[in-house]
C-alpha cells in the first residue's frame, strides 16, 4: 500500500553525523515521517517500540556498526522483516557484499542523489507491502482451504445417495472434495470451470441411476479434466483456442493426453484416465486426440463433454 499523506511510511535514519541525518530528512520531507538515530543501540530501541517502515542505516558508527545493528534486527522476530538499506561512504565491492550478507535489502554510496534515494525508498517499501500481503495470505491459507473443503462436503453430503456414504467410497468422495477445495482457492476461471463441470458431471451421472462408485469417477474426471493444460504456458483453459496460434493449438489438443498419462500412474484410476482423455472426443468422431465415435467414447467422457 502507497503512503498518503494522512498514514505516511516510517522511516528510521540512523547516522552518527547528524548532519547527514539533515540531508537525508530533507530528501524524504514531507512524503514520510522521518525519525533519527546516531547510535545503533538507540536505532534498535526505536525499532523494537515504534512501526518502522523502512531504515535508511549507516555503517561506520561508534559502539555498534551498521553491520551488527542489521545483524541484530535480522535475528529479532519483531524487526526482521523491516527492510533495511545501507548508506556509506564504504564503496567497495567487499563492504557492499558483506551489507546483503547481514541481511540489508540495498546499498547507496555517499554522497547520496535525492532521486535516487527516493526511487530506492519508494521500490522497497513497495515490496515490503507485497511481502506482508503474501505472508498475511499464507497464514490464513489453511484456514481458507480447510473451510471451502467443508463447505463443499456439507453440500455434496446433502445430494449423496446412501451408497454413496459407504466407506469404500469415502476415500474417492474426501479426494473430490480436497481438490475442489484447492481448485476453489486458485480463482479464475479454471478453478470454477472445474468445479461446476465435475458436480454437473456427477450429478447427471446419479440421475442416470448410475452405480455410487461410478458417479464418484465420473465427478473426479469431471473436475480434473483440464488438468492437462496446467503445465503449458498462459494456461490454455483460460484463453480460447482461437486466440491460440496453430502450434500452440497443436499443443493445447494434447492436453487430453497429458492429463491420462498422470492417472495412468495409479492403476485404480485407469477409467477416470480413460475419461479424461476422451473428454474432447465427438459423437460423430470429429474429436480428438482419438477421433472415437459414438460409444466407443466412454460413458463418463460423454458426461464430461455435455
Amino acid at each position: 500500500m502507497n503512503e498518503t499523506p494522512n498514514n505516511p511510511k516510517n522511516i528510521l535514519v540512523v547516522d552518527d553525523i547528524p548532519e547527514n541525518i539533515d540531508i537525508l530528512k530533507e530528501i524524504l520531507r514531507g512524503e514520510y515521517t522521518v525519525k533519527a538515530a546516531t547510535r545503533g543501540g538507540k536505532a534498535l530501541d526505536i525499532a523494537r517500540t515504534t512501526p518502522i517502515d523502512l531504515i535508511l542505516l549507516d555503517v561506520m558508527m561508534p559502539e555498534m556498526d551498521g553491520y551488527e545493528v542489521c545483524r541484530t534486527l535480522k535475528e529479532d522476530e519483531a524487526t526482521r522483516n523491516i527492510p533495511v538499506i545501507f548508506v556509506t561512504a564504504l564503496g567497495d565491492a567487499v563492504d557492499e557484499a558483506k551489507g546483503f550478507e547481514t541481511g540489508a535489502v540495498d546499498y547507496l554510496t555517499k554522497p547520496v542523489s535525492a532521486p535516487v534515494v527516493q526511487a530506492r525508498v519508494r521500490t522497497h517499501l513497495a515490496l515490503k507491502d507485497a511481502q506482508e500481503q503474501l505472508r498475511e495470505w499464507n497464514a490464513n491459507l489453511k484456514k481458507r482451504l480447510l473451510q471451502s473443503v467443508a463447505t463443499i462436503r456439507e453440500k455434496s453430503q446433502a445430494l449423496m445417495s446412501v451408497d454413496e456414504r459407504s466407506p469404500k467410497l469415502r476415500g474417492y468422495i474426501h479426494l473430490v472434495e480436497l481438490l475442489s477445495g484447492i481448485f476453489e482457492l486458485m480463482g479464475g476461471r479454471y478453478g470454477a470451470h472445474a468445479r461446476t463441470v465435475g458436480e454437473l458431471a456427477g450429478d447427471a451421472a446419479r440421475k442416470m441411476g448410475l452405480d455410487a462408485e461410478t458417479v464418484a469417477r465420473i465427478r473426479l474426471a469431471g473436475l480434473l479434466h483440464d488438468v492437462g493444460n496446467l503445465d503449458t504456458a498462459g494456461n490454455a483453459a483460460e484463453r480460447g483456442t482461437g486466440e491460440l496460434a496453430a502450434g500452440a493449438q497443436d499443443e493445447q489438443r494434447l492436453h487430453p493426453v497429458r492429463a491420462q498419462e498422470l492417472f495412468d500412474q495409479l492403476e485404480e484410476l485407469h477409467d477416470v484416465g480413460l475419461m479424461v482423455r476422451g473428454h474432447h472426443e465427438a459423437y460423430n468422431g470429429s474429436g480428438y486426440p482419438d477421433g472415437l465415435k459414438e460409444d466407443a467414447i466412454p460413458l463418463g467422457a460423454r458426461l464430461v463433454t455435455i
